[in-house]
């Protein structure tokens, strides 16, 4: 009998975690991973969407696989920085696993920035709880797994082994040679929606926030103020604010500037 494929498809049921230890075993790609998650152990907690993300050079969270999402929550998300005061994040830092209502989620953790976002994509997936696991090997973490569902998520016993048990079984996979699943995540860089901000747009909205014009910035930083005005732009739209000090404001608010 042949051995699975390394990228086999996703099963239509995997019914509970037994079979799903054995698929994680034919070493997945992300997506069908979290897909299979889904139609499988967490099948009947409603799982409706997630997110994969590796743990890049400690300071970002960069996304590797996903199901259930739409374009505009992929492009905002696939990329976030560890400042930012997210569940995803706190389950990363403290290496604990984290529940939370559905709403007010934007309004609680992004300083009202994407509630009114973050509500319209769980209202029309109709998410009642966001599930945060990290991904642990040997006790380190090297990723996160973050969901929603469709049914209140109860943070008893059986909940917390469960989150443990796929935190070190997708830890594994994650970290073994036959996955792949961290070579190659997305490069960090600039993203039109997202709040992974480079270095340059950091200093950028920091001289702005002290006063200084597009030019003044450009010299300061030797760079072309059409590159600015860019920087200051994206930013701008990432912050969803039309200004310069608002988008500084924020940024701070935020973190992001640390």
């Amino acid at each position: 009998m042949n051995a699975p494929s390394p990228h086999a498809d996703t099963p239509a049921s995997l019914g509970g975690l037994p079979q799903f230890i054995r698929y994680t075993s034919t070493y997945p790609d992300p997506s069908a991973l979290v897909s299979a998650l889904r139609s499988g152990p967490l099948a009947r907690r409603g799982m409706l969407a997630g997110f994969l993300w590796a743990l890049v050079d400690g300071t970002h969270l960069v996304s590797i696989g996903n199901v259930g999402w739409s374009r505009e929550m992929i492009d905002r998300y696939s990329v976030i920085p560890l400042e930012l005061d997210l569940p995803v994040v706190r389950c990363v830092i403290d290496n604990e696993a984290s529940i939370d209502p559905a709403v007010p989620f934007g309004r609680t953790y992004l300083s009202a920035i994407d509630d009114h976002f973050l509500g319209e994509q769980f209202e029309s997936l109709g998410a009642v709880s966001t599930v945060s696991v990290p991904l642990r090997h040997a006790g380190i973490v090297v990723g996160a797994l973050g969901l929603v569902t469709a049914r209140e998520w109860e943070a008893g016993d059986e909940s917390r082994a469960l989150l443990d048990a796929l935190s070190s079984l997708l830890g594994m996979w994650a970290t073994h040679p036959r996955s792949a699943a961290l070579d190659s995540p997305a490069p960090i860089g600039p993203r039109e929606w997202s709040l992974a901000f480079t270095p340059r747009q950091k200093q950028v909205l920091r001289l702005a926030g002290e006063g200084l014009s597009n030019t003044e910035i450009a010299q300061r930083l030797m760079v072309s103020t059409s590159s600015v005005k860019q920087d200051l732009q994206q930013a701008m739209r990432a912050l969803r604010t039309h200004s310069r000090q608002g988008a500084y404001d924020r940024a701070k608010g935020l973190g992001l500037l640390s």
